[in-house]
């Protein structure tokens, strides 16, 4: 009577737990971080420029400031710093969408964000109609030495900005345009919102 020896598991299975904890690894490393996967994608532009966001565009029309604003229709403000203010028009694709989300990104990399459409710093911009482009103003309270070469960020949605571009305005502003806007005596008039400042098409 024969003996049968004991038989060997097949080395496949072996191979295939290794090469499936390599490529996990290899997968790994290769994906983007959370945190750097859920940040928007990011469109910077300066003033006179446009950013072509996935629901809409944003022209940045000017940039201003001063010790004091005057908001349309609301009571003058005084800071004992600067109010900054970016004059813009936005045009919403595909339906009507609202402007809710604005940072001060200054320059001591701090981000400050800011929120609704009144008050010291606010974000006032409703797209009421597709396509046709509404004047929209952002307006944030700053220390003055922090606004040199700041930006502010603006995107559609204010809670959860990850699912749309953000748009990135440069301000070009310097440490000469922030004296002379704290010298300015008289308030600075702020544009009203949801204003159309183009002539509809017909």
């Amino acid at each position: 009577m024969s003996v049968l020896g004991l038989r060997r598991p097949p080395a496949t299975a072996g191979v295939l737990v290794v090469l499936a904890l390599v490529l996990g690894q290899w997968l790994h490393q290769q994906l983007p971080e959370r945190a750097q996967s859920s940040r928007p994608f990011e469109e910077p532009v300066a003033v006179g420029g446009t950013a072509a966001l996935r629901s809409g565009d944003l022209e940045v029309l000017s940039v201003d400031g001063a010790r004091s604003v005057a908001p349309a229709g609301g009571a003058t403000m005084v800071s004992p710093g600067v109010f900054v203010a970016v004059e813009l028009a936005w045009t919403p694709r595909g339906e009507s969408s609202d402007l809710t989300y604005a940072a001060l990104r200054d320059n001591a990399g701090r981000v400050l964000p800011f929120f609704g459409t009144s008050g010291r710093s606010s974000v006032s911009c409703t797209g009421l109609m597709v396509d046709r482009p509404a004047r929209c103003v952002a307006v944030v309270e700053a220390d003055p030495r922090s606004v040199p070469g700041a930006s502010v960020a603006l995107a559609p949605l204010g809670l959860d900005e990850r699912w749309d571009s953000m748009a990135v305005v440069e301000l070009g502003v310097d440490a000469s345009d922030v004296e002379r806007w704290q010298e300015r005596e008289e308030p600075l008039e702020l544009p009203a919102p949801r204003e159309l400042i183009r002539t509809e098409a017909s």
